[in-house]
């Protein structure tokens, strides 16, 4: 036996002829963004919401520094616009063609609907949500549009990332400043949500790139920590009530620890961060939260009503009226944000007349009739001059179930011993407007000053500009995962008898997790982990080897409690040592990315690649 094989550790992370094709395309080098973002001269953030989306920009060799934030104005037209930024929606023609993007894609869409043409058009909107949690989720995942005809979901994406691009540059142009960008100076930053599992960044990142943003011109930020960045930085308004006496909040100070909860659209993101001696900042917490945003109580709406209409009138609304399916989910939005929490109100939302029409011809009498008699929704729900009006004890119970989430998760951080000092509680995001969950939050923790900035819902935007502006302002993460590769090692007495595999006439242990990273385990930006891996085939020419994760910190083996997540190849033409070759496997934690770097020991060459996270149909 030779030397190598006796370091029983050194061992091969999976055998060439197992891994399968689809399993291993794709694995060209990719640039990765260069943290020294100097260089550029323009940073271009775009906020990609589940329900609303916005970008800023900021020119570098302007002295005042100004960021400038785009206005939608313009394209809502007459339309009251519930937020500072643009629906996220789309709507395409008939052969998937690009038409417009946002308010005129809604306004658009509600015309065409109205006049029965909406065969030949498609419209896309709340489908960023199909990236969270994702099982499964590959290049070619699809999407279904309002009438349940499915396109590539990367085109949606890549459309909607396609406008805001091409709409910001079209701005930086008619400013008519003397320097002439290119993609060679231009910083582009996008946000996702911390939560999110590295497939969904990866298609994020294909999307932009095939939006036309180049891939080592690209930063992804985090959502909460963009958020974190600018509440750190800046001195920020804050909302006025009884509560507060002051209408300002400082720059957090070397020391202090503050959690941002970042409640979107579909999913509330929350981090912990304290500012270190050199004002970079440290998560202290690992990103954590859940689907419990705002388009939650809509669905509790929704879901109401078709309670008291019925499922076959609602799905008769959205079949054979488009448009005023569209109205009504609109005024459940506009309603939902401009509730106060005022216990002596009720809240009424309009009713469209073709949904009135469709409940009388199905259940022979007026819906008003109906839910004015009914003993059930006496004292609860009623109506008045085509608008449903809801008690406020069944208003709040529409918030509750994303309101409870978010109390208890906030709570259970708070227990933690790590936290301990914190004093501040920053809410942003569009649904951090809401005064139900303003008030629901400072009642449960009234020991904490808890913040709601005046711009909350572009603070995550205007934090992405800080961020690309200075990558190097977050230095240290918490991992979310055990991370590790998949290796075969000498069978140990212990190891499980089903993971035993002979090779050679030598006994293999075929599924051990050689972790590289535990979860909650905090690494600085740029850190790398190493190990070794080698073949037990001696004349191999390609290791592969393979990436897993698993929640649990202490995982041992390769079972059902982890998921592959990707693989790295790495060519070994020379095959004069047989048994006795490395690769060293260098894996960077702490970006908002992993990177991977495998190197043949022997001849020296290296490849530095994003893992394929996405699978393969």
């Amino acid at each position: 036996m030779s030397g190598l094989q006796e370091r029983q550790q050194n061992v091969m992370s999976g055998l060439e002829e197992r891994v399968p094709h689809e399993a291993i395309s794709g694995l060209e080098e990719k640039q990765q963004p260069d943290p020294n973002s100097s260089s550029k001269m323009l940073v271009a953030a775009m906020d990609f919401g589940t329900t609303y989306s916005g970008y800023a920009f900021k020119f570098r060799h302007e002295a005042t520094k100004k960021m400038y934030i785009k206005s939608w104005h313009k394209e809502a037209g007459s339309s009251c616009l519930p937020s500072e930024k643009a629906p996220t929606c789309v709507l395409l023609r008939a052969n998937g063609e690009f038409k417009s993007f946002g308010y005129q894609a809604e306004n658009e869409y509600s015309d065409i609907a109205s006049e029965g043409l909406e065969e030949d058009w498609h419209f896309f909107r709340h489908f960023k949500m199909l990236l969270h949690n994702q099982e499964g989720l590959s290049s070619d995942t699809a999407l279904k549009d309002s009438r349940g005809f499915e396109m590539p979901a990367k085109d949606i994406f890549t459309h909607c990332i396609k406008y805001m691009k091409d709409d910001l540059l079209e701005i930086v142009k008619k400013r008519k400043v003397d320097t002439v960008y290119t993609e060679d100076n231009i910083l582009w930053v996008l946000t996702v949500p911390a939560i999110w599992e590295e497939p969904a960044k990866q298609f994020m990142r294909e999307a932009a790139e095939k939006a036309g943003i180049e891939g080592g011109n690209l930063l992804l930020a985090l959502e909460p920590e963009a958020a974190s960045v600018y509440v750190k930085e800046m001195n920020v308004e804050v909302h006025q009530d009884q509560d507060m006496n002051q209408s300002r909040l400082s720059a957090f100070f070397p020391g202090t620890k503050y959690m941002i909860v970042d409640l979107g659209g579909g999913t509330v993101d929350v981090t912990v961060r304290e500012v270190l001696d050199d004002r970079s900042l440290r998560e202290i917490t690992k990103a954590s939260g859940g689907a419990w945003g705002g388009l939650r109580v809509n669905q509790q709406f929704y879901q109401y009503i078709e309670g008291i209409v019925g499922k076959e009138v609602m799905d008769g609304l959205k079949e054979q009226y488009p448009a005023a399916h569209l109205d009504l989910e609109r005024e459940i939005e506009q309603k939902k944000r401009n509730l106060q929490g005022d216990e002596n109100k009720k809240i009424a939302i309009n009713l469209p007349g073709e949904l009135l029409e469709l409940f009388e011809e199905n259940k022979g009498q007026k819906l008003s009739d109906f839910v004015n008699s009914s003993d059930h929704y006496k004292g609860r729900v009623d109506m008045r001059h085509e608008k449903l009006r809801f008690d406020i004890s069944v208003t709040f119970s529409m918030f509750k179930p994303a309101v409870d989430s978010i109390l208890h998760h906030i709570g259970e951080l708070l227990s933690d011993p790590v936290t301990g000092g914190l004093q501040n509680i920053m809410l942003v995001g569009g649904f951090s407007d809401s005064r139900i969950i303003q008030r629901t939050v400072k009642e449960r923790f009234k020991d904490f000053r808890v913040v709601i900035p005046q711009d909350a819902g572009l603070a995550v935007l205007k934090g992405a500009v800080l961020f690309g502006e200075n990558p190097l302002i977050v230095s240290e993460r918490v991992s979310r995962f055990t991370y590790g590769t998949k290796q075969f090692r000498y069978f140990l007495d212990g190891d499980p008898s089903e993971f035993r595999e002979e090779i050679g006439g030598v006994p293999y242990c075929k599924n051990v997790f050689n972790v590289l990273a535990k979860s909650g385990q905090t690494f600085r930006v740029g850190q790398k982990v190493n190990t070794e891996v080698s073949p037990v085939i001696p004349d191999m020419t390609r290791m592969p080897v393979i990436f897993c994760q698993s929640n649990n910190p202490d995982q041992k083996y390769v079972d059902e409690n982890c998921r592959e997540i990707g693989t790295l190849l790495v060519d070994m033409p020379d095959t004069t040592g047989g048994l006795d070759r490395i690769v060293d496997v260098s894996l960077t934690f702490g970006d908002t990315e992993l990177h991977v770097t495998g190197t043949d020991r022997s001849s020296g060459r290296n490849v530095s690649v994003a893992i394929e996270l996405l699978k393969k149909k």
